[in-house]
């Protein structure tokens, strides 16, 4: 019953390529115009393009030790080389960049051809127009990189077998992941996860738990897993040491305290997604609620509590500054504003109610997965939440290419993860599934179709922003005063250039 939509027609893997396809199409015409929006201008030429260019006058002899991006240097390394290599410029980074991307939106076409419908290509379109995934792709950021990596680490945690080759190369993508974004070091815990619950035994489906490991075995395969993952965390040790702290010393004063709001507004993000994706979700809500009714009282209680213990308000000089800004922190402040307040000045009524919806959703689409792949998907979420807590700044652009790229996998792998096979699965009658959603099963692409058109036309409105720019233009203005300004006086950058001896023109 869940997989109504989903079930009689077999895939057609060419038509999986047509996100890739599309992007490369929007982002050709993007470089081809030489035009960047003020938004992008500001991370790409203040910082990620002005440390691609400082690498590569300085190759191969690079400086480390302190540089314009709050991030570890393995993408501008890249980047250096090839610009220093190959002659090229600008464009030439872009262009390396979209080829990145698309590999991501590839890897993400192999994923959702395991779903047997022709229209499995549309679950991809919303992350390939998402304003923060097609910014990075069309231009200099480092986010598409990283992404990839996250991928690949999710998905070897999922295989079928977790073996010696599947840890090493775990353990290889988790290195060149940390040395390109240091706080996706999280997935480490996916990969020693995923060799505690099934090292060395291959799960196949429709067998309800895969061939049993015996203990001992469980933990003799994680220890397997933390030597895989040693030279990663030996990357991060050695960027910890010279940098006497996780970002670069100009950027240490931006992540300075922890938020735990993280795994709640991950979720309040994928919340929303579900409502798009309902035509998918909503089938396994249904099935959910009559085979593991439980999973989803206990998925609900956990997204209330990951909404109501952490302090989730917004709009304030204190949210501000703990990093509660931007997008759906921007709702919430806005409702607050038009009477609907915080409890206890402590507790956004908004953010708990997406969190519930967002963990339902979860629940729901897993509810039928086998104990290790469902154990998996709820440590990615935990795991990239926790992280981002850390860093402190809960920002829509980092939640919304993570919870985008979840839905997809989840929707997408859904077949391969389930106890049963669909054809043993018991199937109701039909007017055991009520009218609607049978409907929303039929009408289940036009959901994501939609969320890609909006997409869509918010990179189309920031190409034609009044302050877009040339890309050869001089940066913008660095911001040397933020909301606050007794507290956040000056932009890493202006901090870079003072401890550069290079005194940058303040811009009050």
């Amino acid at each position: 019953m869940a997989s109504d939509s989903l079930s009689h027609s077999r895939p057609n893997r060419l038509l999986v390529l047509i996100p890739a396809l599309l992007f490369l199409a929007a982002a050709g015409l993007v470089i081809a115009s030489h035009k960047i929006p003020h938004r992008v201008a500001y991370d790409q030429l203040l910082y990620h393009q002005a440390a691609i260019e400082t690498f590569a006058r300085q190759w191969p002899n690079s400086d480390l030790t302190d540089y314009l991006s709050a991030t570890t240097p393995g993408f501008h390394l890249m980047q250096a080389g090839a610009w220093r290599l190959l002659g090229w410029g600008v464009v030439g980074a872009q262009v390396l960049n979209a080829a990145i991307t698309c590999v991501l939106l590839l890897v993400l076409g192999w994923v959702v051809s395991h779903v047997r419908e022709r229209s499995a290509f549309v679950l991809v379109l919303p992350f390939a127009a998402s304003i923060y995934v097609f910014a990075s792709g069309a231009w200099v950021l480092p986010d598409n990189a990283a992404w990839l990596g996250v991928l690949v680490m999710v998905l070897v945690a999922l295989s079928p077998r977790i073996d010696v080759r599947a840890l090493a190369f775990g353990g290889m993508v988790l290195a060149v992941l940390t040395c390109t974004r240091q706080i996706h070091f999280w997935t480490a815990g996916l990969l020693v996860g995923a060799a505690f619950l099934r090292g060395g035994a291959l799960e196949k489906t429709g067998t309800p738990g895969g061939s049993p490991v015996p203990l001992r075995d469980r933990f003799t395969w994680a220890a397997i897993a933390g030597i895989a993952c040693f030279p990663a965390a030996a990357f991060l040790l050695y960027f910890y040491g010279l940098w006497g702290g996780l970002t670069p010393p100009s950027f240490q004063f931006q992540y300075h305290r922890a938020n735990w709001a993280g795994p709640a507004f991950v979720l309040c993000v994928f919340g929303v997604l579900s409502v798009f994706y309902g035509g998918y979700v909503l089938p396994r809500l249904v099935e959910a609620m009559r085979t593991r009714p439980g999973l989803l009282v206990a998925a609900a209680g956990l997204g209330a509590a990951f909404g109501i213990i952490p302090r989730t308000t917004s709009g304030g000089d204190d949210d501000f500054l703990a990093g509660r800004r931007t997008g759906l922190w921007e709702i919430a402040a806005t409702l607050k504003a038009h009477g609907v307040p915080f409890m206890a000045n402590h507790t956004s009524p908004f953010i708990v109610a997406l969190a519930i919806l967002g963990a339902v959703a979860l629940g729901a689409l897993i509810a039928s997965w086998r104990a290790s792949p469902r154990l998996i998907i709820i440590a990615a979420f935990l795991g990239y939440g926790l992280a981002m807590a850390q860093g402190g700044e809960l920002w829509q652009r980092y939640a919304e290419p993570f919870a985008l790229l979840m839905m997809i996998v989840v929707i997408g792998l859904e077949s391969r993860m389930r106890e049963m096979p669909e054809s043993t699965s018991p199937t109701p009658t039909p007017h055991a599934t009520p009218a609607f959603v049978r409907f929303a099963a039929k009408a289940a692409p036009l959901g994501p179709v939609m969320l890609a058109l909006a997409f869509a036309a918010l990179n189309a409105r920031d190409l034609r922003k009044p302050d877009t720019q040339l890309i050869s233009e001089p940066a913008p203005p660095a911001e040397t005063y933020g909301k606050i300004k007794t507290m956040r006086a000056e932009s890493p950058w202006s901090r870079y250039m003072i401890g550069h001896q290079r005194h940058p023109t303040i811009h009050k």
